[in-house]
């Protein structure tokens, strides 16, 4: 086989991967802040659109309302404070709500079901141009970040809540490595910042929000509120 159509093979992956993390990335930044931290403004349009806008104002509930607003209320690392309140929350989504999938979500902690389609749904159109316009190993290359997109929440976003020693001994050997990176502190940290002051550091995949300006480091209270917490970092 030809070692330069190798290489240039190679290449074509390697560029379709950075474009592919550079697409799953920004978009995100923009979807986290825009849609799951939905204005007034934007979400009143939404409920004008009728059953068009139900999946925004759907992810602002699950995201906004319940993850941020009505779990981890007292802690980063601990999601209620007794059965009695996650029993009222399970009440209220229930009678209120009828979304039973945010239970199902873990309170916006990970996906279940159709809720993986529609977090990946909004890049699609995306690698839909790729398909046509790219070759097809740079094509394959910008697959690979969009299948880790949805694991970032589905797989990682759980043991972020959780103290290091918990998460530690909850995960499996693979994962117990990948809590240990550099990458998965680095993100605890991140992540830990978006819930405290909420218009920041929405990324898991990180970079969109040092692109478009939503990037916020730890100050030494917000690192010595981590440790006290026994968080990943």
């Amino acid at each position: 086989m030809n070692p330069v159509a190798l290489t240039t093979g190679a290449g074509q992956i390697v560029a379709g991967a950075v474009l592919g993390y550079l697409t799953v990335s920004m978009a995100e930044s923009f979807l986290h802040r825009n849609a799951l931290h939905a204005r007034l403004q934007v979400r009143r349009a939404a409920q004008r659109l009728g059953p068009a806008g139900r999946p925004l104002l759907r992810a602002y509930l699950s995201h906004a309302v319940v993850h941020h607003g009505k779990t981890y209320r007292e802690s980063h690392v601990r999601q209620f404070q007794s059965q009695e309140e996650q029993e009222r929350l399970d009440r209220w989504i229930v009678e209120t709500q009828g979304d039973r999938r945010i239970i199902r979500e873990r309170y916006g902690v990970s996906l279940a079901g159709l809720g993986i389609l529609a977090f990946v749904a909004p890049v699609l159109p995306f690698f839909a141009l790729y398909a046509f316009f790219l070759p097809a190993a740079a094509f394959v290359g910008a697959l690979l970040p969009l299948a880790i997109y949805p694991l970032s929440s589905l797989v990682l976003h759980p043991y972020l809540h959780l103290p290091r020693a918990e998460a530690m001994a909850r995960a499996s050997r693979p994962t117990r490595w990948l809590i240990e990176t550099r990458y998965v502190r680095f993100i605890s940290r991140h992540h830990y910042l978006h819930h405290r002051y909420v218009h920041c550091n929405y990324n898991l995949l990180w970079l969109g929000d040092l692109l478009l300006g939503r990037h916020r480091l730890p100050s030494d209270q917000d690192l010595a509120e981590m440790r006290g917490q026994g968080m990943i970092c």
